[in-house]
């Protein structure tokens, strides 16, 4: 129904945003992949997807369009409802959502909340060949330290100290070192951003 919204992001909440057109405030659920890439107060276009329940009509936006792409293949899976999905893509780009699936990558899918190994193997046996002629961008970094159980414990503790989820990560790529006990990278993380301010 709707290709895309582009308007102003006036909000910015825990998981979704809220886009301005012509006096209409759309609500639309995104993955913290997309929420890190836009700014409220700026002209913003989400690709959407309109998911129609009996209770309700939810909108759902990504910045790119092959994310979108992924979370429609992801929802047409028997078992993944929008909230699965959008778990996947907001730990893992689509880059590697698509890497993950061609490879045979069952730890690295598992890393999002609620994903266990199980659904994981049933993703890659239904979307491998619909993915294998999938250009995959090769310059975008892959995730697997930055999702390593030690960033994610850190971020999370990031996250209990009061910052918001994209401080929480750009403080931590600045200093983090996988070396570094955990104790560390916090201290390190919040001397960082102490200096910075």
């Amino acid at each position: 129904m709707y290709e895309y919204i582009k308007g102003n992001l006036t909000a910015k909440k825990h998981d979704y945003v809220v886009i301005e057109n012509n006096g209409i405030g759309y609500k639309i659920y995104t993955s913290l992949n997309t929420m890190m890439k836009v700014k409220t107060d700026e002209d913003t276009m989400l690709y959407t997807y309109l998911h129609v329940r009996e209770d309700a009509m939810m909108l759902y936006g990504f910045s790119q369009e092959e994310e979108l792409f992924l979370f429609n293949m992801l929802i047409s899976i028997s078992g993944i409802g929008p909230k699965a999905a959008l778990s996947i893509l907001s730990v893992l780009s689509y880059q590697d959502v698509a890497t993950a699936v061609v490879s045979d990558d069952v730890g690295l899918l598992s890393k999002a909340p609620g994903i266990g190994k199980k659904t994981a193997m049933r993703i890659i046996l239904e979307l491998k060949d619909k993915l294998k002629g999938i250009d995959i961008d090769d310059t975008q970094p892959k995730c697997q330290i930055e999702h390593s159980d030690k960033y994610s414990e850190a971020v999370n503790a990031l996250l209990v100290l009061g910052y918001n989820s994209k401080y929480a990560r750009q403080a931590l790529d600045a200093v983090y070192d996988e070396k570094d006990s955990l104790q560390d990278i916090i201290k390190n993380a919040l001397a960082g951003r102490t200096s910075s301010n």
